[in-house]
C-alpha cells in the first residue's frame, strides 16, 4: 500500500527512526558439527556472517555425569582444531558482538540435567566449571538448552532449574563487571511450560528467552504440515491448535515473561514427510506415513529434515512444486510422495513484522549453517539477511 502526501512522509520518517533506535536482537545459533559436512557445504566458524548477528551461540557443551562439570563434547573439533577460540575470536572484527556457549541440546537428553540440578553441591560444581570455561575461551555468557525441565517426570525440576539459573546469575555478577549474559532456549508446549518453567522468575534472571517456535509438526503427527506456522488455523487438530508462533509466544507472555525478553525462533530447515501410498492431495494435513520422515537430503542425511539449501535446490533445479500454506503463512514443496514445510524470505518477513508489532526482543535462527550460505539458489545467506534487514534495519 502506498502512503500519499505529507502525512505519509511523516509516518515514514517516524517508522524509520523508530526501527533504527529500537533495533532487535539477531541471535545466530551455530551447530559446530557442520564443520564435518561434505563439500561444498562444509561450514566452519569462518563462514559465520557475524556482522549480521548481535549474538552467536556455539552448540553444544554437555554435562559430565561423574564430575558434574561442563563437558566438551568433541575434543578434536573444539580443542584440537581450535574451534572454540576461533569462534570467540570473531569478536575482533565485530565490535559489540556477543559470543555465548550453549549447554544441553536434544542429544544430551533431560535426565542428566534433572540429576544435576537436584543437588546444591552438583550445581555449585557446575557453575564453577562454567565460569572457568567462559574465562578460558573468552565467551560472553551461556545459553541453557535443557530439553526439557519436567520432562523426566520429576516435579522438582521446575524449582531446581530456577535455583541453578539464580546461582549462575550470582556467579556471573561477580565476573567481568556483571556483563556476562544468561539466555535459555525454551519449549512452547503448554505441558512443558507448566511443568518445567517458573516463567516470571526465569525471565527476571535471564537476559533473553529463545522461544523454539519450530518443530511444531513432524512425521510423528501422521499428517504433512508446515512446522513453524505463524498463526493457528481452523482446521488444526485440537492437540495442535496452540502450536504456532503467535500462541507459543502468547503463552510465555500470559505467564509473566516481558515481551522485551522473548526472542522468536526461525528455522533454517524444513520438516519433511513421506506421504501415504497413492496420495494425490498435496494440501497441508494430507496423510503422511507415521514415524517415517521424508527421504534424507544429500547433505542433511537425516530422514525428516532438509536444510534450506536442499529445499530451494529441489524447487529450482529438481522439479519440486512450491506452494503456500494460507493462514500459517509458510511455504511448502512437494514431488511424488515427498513433502516438506519450511520458511523462506517471504514467510520470515511476516514473522519479523509480527515480532515488531508485538514489541518482542528479536529473532533467533536454528541454525545458520543450514541457510544457503554458498548461494546455491541465489544471493548468499537469504534467511539471515532477511532477519537482519528487518530486525536491525
Amino acid at each position: 500500500m502506498r502512503i500519499h502526501g505529507y502525512v505519509g512522509l511523516v509516518i515514514g520518517v517516524a517508522l524509520a527512526f523508530s526501527n533504527s533506535v529500537d533495533a532487535k536482537k539477531v541471535v545466530c545459533y551455530y551447530s559446530s558439527w557442520a564443520a564435518f559436512r561434505d563439500a561444498p557445504v562444509t561450514y566452519k566458524v569462518e563462514n559465520i556472517p557475524a556482522s549480521m548477528c548481535t549474538h552467536i551461540i556455539y552448540a553444544f557443551l554437555g554435562v559430565n555425569e561423574n564430575t558434574w562439570q561442563v563437558k566438551i563434547l568433541d575434543e578434536y573439533l573444539d580443542v584440537t582444531l581450535n574451534s572454540l577460540r576461533r569462534f570467540t575470536g570473531l569478536k575482533q572484527n565485530n565490535p559489540g558482538l556477543k559470543t555465548l556457549i550453549a549447554v544441553g541440546g536434544g542429544a544430551e537428553g533431560a535426565q542428566k540435567y534433572s540429576n544435576l540440578v537436584s543437588s546444591k553441591d552438583r550445581r555449585d560444581i557446575f557453575v564453577r566449571s562454567l565460569v572457568d570455561f567462559i574465562k578460558q575461551y573468552n565467551f560472553d555468557g551461556v545459553d541453557m538448552d535443557w530439553e526439557y525441565p519436567g520432562a523426566t517426570g520429576n516435579p522438582q525440576d521446575r524449582d531446581n532449574f530456577v535455583a541453578l539459573m539464580r546461582e549462575i546469575r550470582t556467579a556471573f555478577n561477580q565476573q567481568n563487571g556483571g556483563a556476562w549474559e544468561i539466555t535459555m532456549a525454551v519449549s512452547i508446549n503448554p505441558q512443558h511450560v507448566q511443568a518445567g518453567y517458573n516463567v516470571p522468575e526465569l525471565c527476571r534472571i535471564t537476559n533473553a528467552v529463545h522461544v523454539m517456535t519450530y518443530d511444531m509438526r513432524g512425521n510423528w503427527a501422521g499428517f504433512a504440515d508446515v512446522h513453524s506456522p505463524l498463526y493457528g488455523r481452523p482446521q488444526d487438530p485440537p492437540n495442535y491448535a496452540k502450536f504456532n508462533v503467535q500462541d507459543g509466544t502468547q503463552l510465555w507472555l500470559s505467564m509473566g515473561c516481558p515481551a522485551d525478553k522473548l526472542v522468536v525462533g526461525v528455522p533454517c530447515y524444513g520438516q519433511s514427510f513421506t506421504l501415504t501410498p497413492g496420495n494425490t492431495n498435496y494440501q497441508p494435513y494430507t496423510p503422511a506415513i507415521m514415524n517415517r520422515g521424508g527421504n534424507p537430503g544429500p547433505y542433511s542425511k537425516t530422514p525428516g529434515n532438509l536444510f534450506y539449501y536442499e529445499i530451494c535446490t529441489n524447487v529450482q533445479k529438481n522439479g519440486w512444486t512450491q506452494s503456500w500454506a494460507d493462514g500459517a503463512f509458510c511455504p511448502y514443496a512437494y514431488q511424488g510422495d515427498q513433502w516438506v514445510g519450511f520458511d523462506n524470505e517471504r514467510s520470515i518477513q511476516m514473522k519479523m513484522d509480527f515480532i515488531k508489532q508485538k514489541g518482542l526482543a528479536g529473532a533467533m535462527m536454528w541454525s545458520i549453517d543450514q541457510d544457503d550460505f554458498t548461494g546455491m539458489c541465489g544471493p548468499k545467506n537469504p534467511i539471515i539477511s532477511t532477519v537482519h534487514r528487518h530486525m536491525r534495519g
